[in-house]
């Protein structure tokens, strides 16, 4: 879409403009507003914008966000037959393959389809001639819900640091949020070029980390990793007293935290949910010192567990008896504790353990020896 000056430095349009604007419902000509309304109505008139779409915009609350909202992905719309005939794919297969890569079902016959779609369906053709359905499809899965996390937290940051302080702030215009609305969208776009070199900087870091693990592992099947949890004991309080800013921040500072050192260890940080992480390492010493760490950097009570063992890795996370370990003595461990397993005890020589006891474990049919991580 073209860029325009201000509406003030072009001929007044409050002639046959007003006349359809007014007639439309966009324009209140008695309205203290009215210049406003009337300079935002200039500009999407110059980008080429459909009274009807204004209409439609403005019946939302949105009309403000109209230019962005076309910007995002912009082109002709086709409906899933006319999709189906442009790619050589079934309907329904096209169907359960946006419904997997996390996209809801458009209704029959709408025209919600564009030249994007066709290249993402072509691209899992072109999957589909080596790997198995089931695996294409759940890293579908894994693909669509990490797009749709990554979408939320831009959609966030531009409403914490950009349209939040335009409202709630010194007054700006329709005019002035619509291009602000539609900067913010071009700027995703651009961003959008990030992802490339970043999936191939991290599938490097991912192979090479797949093969350390794997040495002299013949079993697919299975990987031996040390799996960690740390959580923040008196974060449900704390919450429970805290303003939204305040629990933002504590959540955003353990987040950074946790970050900061499961990379600067050479681990992985597999997810984050709320008030625990989760990590992954291959070495158990590496582990200890992320444990140790976030348990005594954090700025409340926090309390970890580690278990070294196999486990099945499936979509970037890790399932089994060895992750259910680690997660259950984490709920054991008293605040600023490491618990972990016997196998992370012997083979980490370099930090002492206290012997912890045999405890009773849900999910597991003898008692567990376990031991504390001395310094934590």
């Amino acid at each position: 879409m073209p860029d325009v000056g201000s509406p003030s430095d072009r001929p007044n349009h409050q002639t046959s403009d007003d006349a359809r604007w007014v007639a439309a419902g966009l324009l209140d000509p008695a309205s203290p507003t009215a210049d406003e309304r009337r300079e935002l109505l200039v500009w999407l008139d110059s980008l080429g914008i459909p009274v009807e779409q204004m209409v439609a915009a403005c019946a939302e609350g949105q009309l403000a966000s109209l230019p962005g909202d076309l910007a995002l992905r912009p082109g002709a719309r086709v409906t899933l037959t006319e999709l189906a005939a442009r790619t050589g794919m079934d309907p329904d297969e096209i169907t359960r393959v946006r419904r997997a890569s996390g996209f809801p079902r458009v209704e029959s016959g709408a025209a919600a389809y564009t030249d994007d779609d066709v290249v993402m369906l072509e691209l899992y053709r072109l999957a589909a001639t080596m790997f198995s359905g089931e695996e294409l499809f759940h890293f579908l899965r894994v693909v669509g819900t990490s797009m749709r996390r990554i979408a939320e937290a831009a959609g966030e940051m531009f409403l914490r640091d950009v349209e939040g302080p335009q409202v709630q702030g010194p007054h700006v215009s329709e005019l002035g949020r619509a291009r602000t609305s539609l900067d913010g969208i071009e700027l995703g776009r651009a961003a959008a070029g990030l992802f490339e070199p970043m999936f191939r900087a991290h599938m490097e870091l991912a192979v090479v980390a797949t093969r350390r693990a794997r040495t002299g592992h013949d079993d697919y099947s299975t990987v031996p990793l040390t799996v960690g949890f740390v959580d923040l004991t008196g974060f449900t309080e704390r919450a429970g007293r805290a303003g939204p800013d305040e629990l933002l921040r504590l959540v955003q500072t353990f987040e950074s935290l946790a970050n900061d050192l499961v990379i600067e260890h050479g681990g992985r940080l597999v997810k984050l949910i709320g008030d625990e992480v989760m990590f992954v390492t291959i070495e158990p010493g590496a582990a200890c010192e992320i444990a140790g760490g976030l348990v005594h950097a954090a700025d409340t009570d926090a309390r970890g567990g580690l278990a070294h063992g196999e486990v099945v890795a499936s979509g970037g996370d890790l399932y089994g008896p060895v992750v259910n370990l680690a997660s259950r003595i984490t709920d054991l461990a008293i605040p600023g504790e490491v618990l972990v397993n016997e196998a992370v005890m012997r083979s980490v020589t370099d930090r002492t353990f206290e012997p912890a006891g045999r405890r009773a474990l849900k999910g597991f049919a003898e008692p567990v020896r376990l031991w504390s991580l001395a310094g934590a």
